[in-house]
């Protein structure tokens, strides 16, 4: 932001008339609650953050009423190289001039497929979808078939997307009977894992496990070495198929997969959120020995086949890996968290910095309730930076040195306008 519009930031409100008149448009058809939760700024606390975007370019954002922001929530993953590359723009224009979607099977489809085929070795097939929630669904329904089980192993609070049956929480509105068949062991806990492989080993059709655990207002938490060696050996004993669900963590983690990162070899892998670079397209992977159980499942729908999305993850692959995109992810990371750190030293702020370098997890110590990181993040927005009070954070690729100082810049000014914990 210019010095004007630091020097006027304290004025500011989070949404100005235009966002207010959206929020109440929306209040009148959006039925609100748990529906589109995560996304609303509403999650953040009423007026924390600004509530409606209209444009965005590169690693910002700009609201309704034309306010900018550095952005450190990234569309909540799917901004992975900036908003608006033009690679992936151009890639994706260009589809679109033609009919999104015809009859039958697309050249892109098989393009796609064979490129992702190609980058995760071990992986020999793909299904192509819309969201991360469907193929992590989709996922689970290969592994049943394959198995001839039923059980699927996950873990405590860790989300799978919207399918019901996966919901961590008591899911209103779904017969008791559709949560049967998953069992929510905890996260870091290789002999409870162990313990229930011995006892239904015969029955277990997969584990479904993220490389991380990230939940709402939690600290981010590595996977323990001994803890993914249960995960490995409950695969071994079992005969389970390993689910990777790494439709948020894939492509922050590691540029191959966080699998490399944990150091296992999954037998289906989900991906999801940045490969379209913002474009509706995911996609599930899987081993030759499950090849037989993806065969046969019924699983469509019209809007799979749409070509611009699929030309739009080839173009975010090749930028990728062609600007070293985890690399420049990594180094703005960094800085943003040795910034942060040193400013909550400078300002008496007691801070839990936790995750890797492209999704970090933010928290105020001595913050029960939370209302001190709220005020935070109310203060850093008005300054034109965008972090959430309560969800990991993600950098993407277009964050570089400029944003970083200028976010750094903000965000000092933020903690100095936070008040302390009381005593």
């Amino acid at each position: 932001m210019s010095s004007d519009q630091n020097s006027s930031a304290a004025d500011w409100v989070v949404d100005g008339v235009e966002g207010l008149a959206l929020w109440a448009r929306a209040d009148r058809v959006l039925p609100g609650g748990g529906i589109y939760l995560s996304r609303s700024a509403r999650f953040a606390g009423e007026g924390v953050l600004p509530g409606f975007v209209r444009d965005a370019m590169g690693c910002r954002v700009v609201d309704a009423d034309g306010r900018k922001y550095i952005d450190f929530i990234c569309a909540n993953g799917p901004n992975l190289l900036g908003y608006g590359h033009p690679a992936v723009q151009e890639a994706f224009l260009e589809q679109a001039r033609r009919p999104a979607s015809m009859n039958f099977f697309s050249p892109s489809m098989i393009e796609l497929a064979e490129q992702l085929v190609e980058r995760h070795p071990g992986q020999d097939w793909a299904v192509l979808a819309k969201t991360g929630s469907e193929v992590v669904t989709l996922a689970c329904r290969v592994a049943r078939k394959a198995t001839g089980r039923s059980l699927i192993v996950a873990f405590n609070q860790a989300y799978h997307g919207s399918d019901a049956e996966l919901s961590p929480w008591p899911p209103p509105g779904v017969p008791s009977s559709r949560l049967d068949d998953i069992v929510r062991l905890p996260w870091n806990d290789a002999p409870a894992l162990e313990e229930f492989c011995r006892d239904h080993s015969g029955k277990i059709a997969g584990v479904l496990f993220n490389a991380l655990d990230q939940n709402s207002f939690q600290p981010t938490r590595f996977a323990e070495p001994g803890f993914v060696r249960a995960i490995a050996e409950a695969g071994r004993k079992t005969g389970a198929a390993l689910i990777l669900d790494d439709v948020r963590q894939g492509f922050r983690m590691n540029p191959r997969g966080s699998h490399h990162a944990l150091g296992i070899d999954p037998d289906l892998l989900c991906l999801g959120k940045g490969l379209g670079n913002g474009y509706s397209v995911s996609a599930l992977l899987g081993r030759d020995a499950l090849r037989e159980g993806a065969r046969g499942i019924m699983f469509t729908s019209s809007l799979h086949f749409e070509q611009p999305p699929m030309q739009a993850a080839m173009a975010t692959l090749q930028a990728y890996d062609r600007e070293d995109a985890f690399g420049a992810m990594t180094r703005a990371g960094s800085r943003l968290r040795a910034g942060i750190e040193a400013a909550a030293v400078e300002t008496g702020h007691a801070i839990d910095f936790s995750g890797p370098p492209a999704m970090p997890t933010l928290l105020f110590e001595d913050d029960p309730d939370h209302s001190r990181g709220m005020w935070f993040s109310r203060e850093a927005a008005r300054r034109g930076v965008l972090i959430h009070p309560g969800l990991n954070g993600f950098l993407c690729a277009a964050h570089d040195d400029e944003s970083i100082d200028e976010a750094l810049f903000a965000v000092e000014e933020a903690l100095a306008a936070t008040p302390l914990p009381a005593g």
